[in-house]
């Protein structure tokens, strides 16, 4: 019998507990769950499959060698308690964002690969399934040479749902939150040289972190511009994704799973791929993940999104920071340095 992989998830709200309770229904997973807040393991335990051990000390966790740890705290422990799981010699998956500063994030990279341990960071929406399909169109040149696209997320209920106040306490929570929009856009798009952007605090909603509403365009190195607009306001959450190229162009709606393509002509029509919508399939993704992780960390494979693509996601997210604060654009590379 194939010995099991010891997991630990060090951290208990919304992700967390996803990540703990889906972890559960694999027999090849021994897990332990860890969190300060009793209420928060008592919870999810309730929610597992399988039973699984319960503590408030993640240095002792650590201390029983977990083969791999998932980290789904708040972002500001993120690096702390990766360095601690890479010291211990666990690999580590890490929840998106990588860091909640560059500077931490660049640490725990450099750490985990002088170490040689394993580091995949948590953009599971690389293996969203309408994603999937238009990174094949783009591969494929369907869409001819791409020439930009709008990327947008509106998502109040994420303030709703927090188990911590940390992003009404943290400014430019919004940018580092929703890196996943960075990290698919520099997937799909390629590298990004530059950027502009603008934030505001807007609307009579009762969490309004600074800014709740921020906008950017990303100049990709091939010279197409990409609009981003994020927001805590919109409820219920939305996200959608265009993208525009010379031979055609294609719009996906994550809420409805709706992935249509229009191609360059005269005549009105459109190729049109459906999956099920977010709410129903983003269980999946993230046993998609775990599936990801666990076999690549056994096999030798490359990281689905490594600790570098973290770190890419970060620099421009800063990148957008300092350009909404200088109001002008910003070259990626005069942080990438």
């Amino acid at each position: 019998m194939k010995k099991k992989t010891r997991v630990l998830v060090a951290g208990l709200g919304s992700i967390g507990r996803r990540h703990a309770r889906l972890l559960s229904e694999r027999q090849d997973v021994e897990l332990t769950i860890c969190d300060p807040v009793e209420e928060h393991r008592k919870d999810t335990l309730a929610t597992l499959t399988n039973p699984a051990a319960a503590t408030s000390d993640y240095p002792a966790a650590l201390s029983e060698r977990p083969d791999a740890v998932i980290i789904a705290t708040p972002n500001h422990l993120h690096v702390p308690m990766g360095l601690q799981a890479v010291e211990a010699g666990a690999d580590v998956l890490m929840e998106k964002p990588i860091s909640d500063t560059l500077a931490d994030a660049r640490q725990l990279v450099a750490a985990a690969e002088k170490a040689g341990r394993f580091l995949q960071v948590g953009y599971m929406l690389r293996l969203d399934p309408g994603l999937q399909k238009l990174k094949t169109w783009i591969d494929a040149g369907s869409l001819g040479q791409l020439v930009g696209g709008r990327s947008m997320v509106g998502t109040y209920i994420t303030l709703l749902n927090a188990k911590s106040p940390d992003r009404l306490h943290h400014p430019n929570s919004l940018i580092v939150d929703y890196t996943h929009e960075l990290d698919f856009l520099h997937w799909l798009f390629g590298d990004v040289a530059a950027v502009s952007a603008a934030g505001a605090q807007l609307g009579r909603m009762e969490l309004k972190p600074p800014p709740n509403v921020f906008q950017m365009i990303l100049r990709a190195g091939s010279g197409a511009l990409i609009q981003v607009h994020m927001d805590y306001v919109q409820f219920p959450q939305r996200r959608t994704l265009e993208v525009y190229g010379d031979r055609g162009a294609a719009v996906y709606d994550f809420t409805t799973g709706e992935l249509k393509r229009f191609p360059h002509q005269r005549e009105y029509q459109y190729e049109e791929h459906n999956v099920s919508p977010i709410a129903a399939r983003w269980d999946d993704l993230f046993r998609q993940e775990h599936a990801v992780f666990l076999e690549a960390r056994r096999s030798g494979r490359p990281p689905l999104v490594s600790g570098r693509d973290g770190l890419a996601a970060m620099i421009l997210a800063e990148t957008a920071i300092q350009a909404a604060r200088e109001g002008c654009w910003v070259d990626v590379a005069r942080l990438a340095e």
